[in-house]
């Protein structure tokens, strides 16, 4: 069985008109309404690879996150938990640099009305270039296993032709910062897998009841 190691510091909610960075790179603008959907969290699951004092078994995510937010009430913070505190080093094992797999990920209970969650993964600073579009994920999901695709989820094809995730790999010698997206869908998406990552981006974003994000940065030598 997976075990992890949770790391918990304070949840830090920022509003969604905020950047991710004051350098010039922004998240894309929320549509009307969505003035409570987005926070970041410096929660962080650490796979150890072996049992160990304060190991969780993954499934036990559930409890876990529903003691951190309740996430389902117009104003509550959203969380979004990955390998790595918000911010922080993009975990190198799901980069080109190691097995370049999709991260273990949980996240908060979905808000009322949701009926799909989809997630992306977009380079701030390599716009149009898609890492990861999957959807059509069940709603009461919280949680997904490293690389793992829900019975029923689709996904698009990513920035190197492939279906699915491929992880970060900027230039030689420059870092780059990534940006995951949990979306909570307020109606099916009932896009098909192979899909563009811009058409299914597109269907996903006009949907959308909420999001929590998390980021990540990566550099090669």
């Amino acid at each position: 069985m997976r075990r992890l190691v949770l790391l918990i510091s304070a949840l830090v909610s920022i509003s969604v008109v905020a950047s991710c960075r004051d350098d010039g790179r922004t998240l894309r603008e929320p549509r009307p309404g969505q003035d409570f959907s987005i926070s970041t969290t410096t929660i962080a699951i650490i796979d150890t690879g072996e049992p160990g004092i304060g190991d969780i078994p993954f499934e036990d995510l559930d409890s876990i996150l529903g003691s951190a937010t309740t996430g389902t009430l117009p104003g509550t913070a959203l969380t979004l938990v990955a390998p790595w505190r918000d911010g922080a080093l993009y975990d190198t094992r799901s980069t080109c640099e190691g097995e370049n797999v999709a991260p273990a990920l949980g996240w908060s209970p979905a808000p009322e009305g949701t009926v799909e969650i989809a997630i992306t993964l977009e380079d701030l600073d390599a716009p149009g270039f898609a890492h990861w579009v999957i959807a059509g994920i069940e709603p009461q999901t919280i949680a997904l296993a490293e690389d793992t695709v829900p019975l029923g989820a689709v996904e698009a094809l990513n920035g190197v032709g492939d279906l699915g995730y491929t992880g970060p790999c900027p230039p030689s010698g420059s870092t780059h910062t990534y940006v995951l997206t949990v979306h909570y869908l307020g109606e099916r998406s009932e896009v098909d897998d192979g899909s563009s990552a811009v058409e299914m981006t597109n269907r996903i974003e006009e949907i959308e009841l909420a999001t929590a994000h998390v980021s990540g940065t990566f550099s090669r030598p």
